[in-house]
């Protein structure tokens, strides 16, 4: 089987192409400028956003300007940071920041053709170049990791936006806000709160909502509206790595006494109370008594779980 090619591989392929190879860096100057501007560049990797969080993947400032900033892409999706905003959109900020500075200033990103031509986000950049434009400037050694890496590409993941998923998830972070004040949702995994029609799960930042012990990891916990794979939708608790232990091991009388059983939840133990099916297409309020029954669940298992750390301690133990 090929090995994976990461992005912090190419990353390094592109940042010695530009520190120690001129041709390369004059190459990549051409098709972004169409000329190579005067002076040896200077070239940085990871600098920080303007007044955002996360970082640039690889910056090239010339002398005299222009300043390049460079998002390398392989097969990922976007990230989106906690305050909703997606890299295409930290870019512009960035850049926007820069050039009211008077800088001249062009955001890029960078990625296998397969990559540009389906995502929808990459005109938000100012320029767009293909790994495939830049094998001409590349050594053998570092064309083959290019070549890999352009063969494992994969069309990014960007959501179609979904009215009716995106109403209910909204609704059903203000009802936690408002009347469940004990448990925390995560942030929207996308930009912009934009929730897909399939979006069915409700995840809980398990840092601020469940407590810690000693010995053991923090776990995932989640609302499932519908689980297809499962006889029911389900609230539950996930401990990575412990999935055999839903066959091992016996739920506790404790466990029992709240609803609650064992079972595998992929590679983690899943500890799980079932729930109503939720449907993430129909307004909120017109099935507000089982979104409460759901959620009271989730306060039965955060209740639960603070109640027994010797158990969740011995199960930790156990880790493969």
């Amino acid at each position: 089987m090929t090995q994976r090619v990461y992005e912090r591989d190419t990353d390094a392929l592109f940042l010695r192409g530009f520190r120690e190879r001129g041709k390369f860096a004059a190459h990549f100057a051409r098709l972004v400028l169409g000329e190579v501007p005067a002076g040896e560049p200077t070239v940085e990797a990871q600098i920080r956003h303007v007044g955002s969080s996360g970082t640039i993947d690889i910056v090239v400032r010339y002398p005299n300007g222009p300043v390049l900033m460079i998002e390398n892409k392989i097969d990922a999706g976007y990230s989106v940071n906690r305050q909703g905003h997606s890299q295409p959109q930290r870019y512009r900020a960035t850049v926007a920041a820069y050039r009211a500075r008077g800088a001249e200033v062009h955001s890029i990103l960078l990625a296998p053709q397969r990559y540009l031509k389906s995502s929808r986000s990459a005109d938000m950049f100012d320029k767009k170049v293909t790994y495939e434009s830049l094998c001409a400037a590349l050594e053998v050694e570092a064309l083959e990791l290019l070549e890999a890496a352009i063969l494992q590409s994969e069309e990014p993941y960007e959501p179609t936006p979904n009215q009716g998923a995106g109403n209910f998830f909204s609704a059903i972070r203000e009802l936690i806000r408002e009347q469940f004040p004990d448990l925390h949702m995560q942030r929207d995994p996308n930009a912009n709160g934009v929730r897909p029609k399939k979006s069915r799960t409700v995840y809980f930042d398990c840092e601020r909502t469940l407590a810690k012990f000693d010995r053991v990891k923090t776990p995932r916990m989640s609302l499932q509206c519908w689980d297809s794979a499962a006889p029911s939708a389900s609230v539950k608790i996930m401990m990575g790595g412990l999935a055999q232990l839903a066959e091992a091991a016996t739920a506790p009388a404790s466990l029992v006494d709240v609803g609650g059983y064992l079972r595998r939840a992929g590679q983690s133990l899943g500890i799980v109370i079932d729930t109503p099916r939720l449907d993430t297409q129909r307004p909120l309020n017109e099935q507000i008594d089982d979104v409460v029954e759901a959620l009271e669940g989730i306060l039965r298992l955060q209740k639960w779980w603070a109640e027994n750390g010797e158990t969740l301690r011995k199960w930790s133990s156990l880790r493969v």
